[in-house]
């Protein structure tokens, strides 16, 4: 059964790697190292205002570690069909989850690494200690996740929601206790205690299922649910099959509709902004985008990391609207519409610079109440404003141009 889940893991890294090439495009990396950099910046500026063996760090760490710990859950790759064609060969799935949580272990561990890595400077300034002794942490942090992975791995046998509790409501408390121990005593001991634990946690639930079959059900909704979460994400950049946008009514919503005049050239606008409106696909990534970047400029107080970071949000929300100028190209009514084609660039364009404006105005709150100067909050108001002309003016027409190409 282990070669058996090498053989579904391939295809399942084969399909994910087509879906890569669209996410880890050249806009996208540009606002990973524009936003990381900024927030570094951030981050080093505090650390240089606390003072030598800072109050609240440990305290501090122990959370976002504790949160860090929570990512990543077993990757068991269980279809549909299971439940009847590999029910018979339960007794050896023992085998092909192991290699589940190995498989499973590797992205976890490397967010671990990268977070862990960002975190020890305030952990050296809370603590005094050297940054050489990120070696102990990472080791604890890993065996942890480890222990976390193999509670996974119970709960997919046929246990009650109490008893799933209870589980890893043990695993929560001494994984709080391990991370304590290391912060506030010596680094060394991280690890030891969570050597502790995993073994623990090993031979215990080794015996305990055991006694239990797996919940095939369950295993298989799991697995649903975390590649619904994964393909949410692609969802952002490109369209995935797997995902099914859901249209709502939202009648309070009818009044903006309303402001459109019933005439036929606006009768793309009206369709794109009803679909935008009602729809959950392109509403909903413009929310997230509107409120991600609205928390991170509430607490920006650099002029021009807030410059920066708005302008960029602007741009990546237009960037991620344009395509439902596509929206309506399968249905068939729009072809027999009397309408010039050219119509259609024109209403995207324009519904894109009215929901950019609006993205712009909530950003402009943001930055007038978090900036100190009001004259530098004017400064990112007025080139917000000129990046959203310039956006719909040039960017937009050459954007749809690329698409007919």
């Amino acid at each position: 059964m282990s070669g058996f889940f090498g053989i579904r893991l391939a295809r399942h890294l084969k399909k994910m790697m087509k879906y890569m090439r669209y996410v880890f495009n050249d806009h996208f990396i540009l606002v990973c190292v524009f936003l990381l950099g900024g927030l570094g910046f951030y981050y080093s500026q505090v650390l240089k205002t606390l003072p030598a063996n800072f109050v609240w760090g440990r305290p501090i760490i122990v959370i976002l570690w504790l949160a860090l710990l929570q990512i990543g859950r077993i990757a068991t790759l269980a279809e549909e069909a299971d439940k009847v064609f590999i029910l018979p060969k339960e007794p050896v799935m023992n085998s092909y989850l192991n290699r589940a949580i190995r498989y499973s272990f590797w992205l976890p561990l490397v967010a671990l690494f990268l977070m862990g890595g960002m975190s020890m400077p305030l952990v050296v300034v809370s603590t005094g200690w050297a940054f050489s002794t990120f070696f102990y942490f990472i080791v604890m942090l890993g065996i942890l996740k480890a222990s976390h992975l193999r509670l996974q791995k119970y709960e997919l046998y046929q246990i009650s929601s109490k008893e799933h509790y209870l589980w890893f409501a043990l695993w929560f408390v001494t994984s709080f206790v391990v991370i304590v121990l290391s912060l506030y005593v010596v680094p060394l001991v991280g690890p030891l205690v969570a050597a502790v634990q995993a073994v623990f946690f090993y031979i215990a639930l080794n015996k305990k299922e055991q006694t239990v079959s797996l919940d095939w059900e369950g295993m298989v909704q799991k697995e649903k649910n975390r590649m619904h979460r994964i393909y949410q994400f692609i969802h952002l950049f490109t369209d995935v099959p797997e995902i099914s946008s859901s249209v709502k009514r939202r009648k309070f919503l009818d009044p903006l509709l309303g402001k459109i005049k019933k005439t036929s050239q606006n009768t793309y606008l009206y369709l794109y902004a009803r679909s935008f409106l009602r729809g959950s696909e392109y509403s909903g990534l413009f929310i997230r985008l509107v409120l991600v970047a609205g928390v991170i400029l509430f607490f920006l107080k650099e002029f021009w990391i807030s410059m920066g970071v708005s302008m960029l949000f602007v741009y990546l929300i237009g960037f991620q609207l344009i395509p439902i100028y596509t929206q309506f190209d399968y249905m068939v009514m729009t072809h027999l519409y009397p309408v010039p084609n050219g119509q259609k660039k024109q209403a995207v364009s324009k519904l894109v610079t009215v929901l950019l404006l609006v993205a712009a105005v909530l950003f402009s709150i943001f930055v007038l109440i978090a900036l100190p100067d009001l004259k530098e909050g004017l400064m990112v108001v007025a080139a917000l404003i000129v990046e959203v002309l310039l956006f719909a003016k040039f960017y937009v027409p050459y954007r749809l141009k690329k698409m007919e190409a």
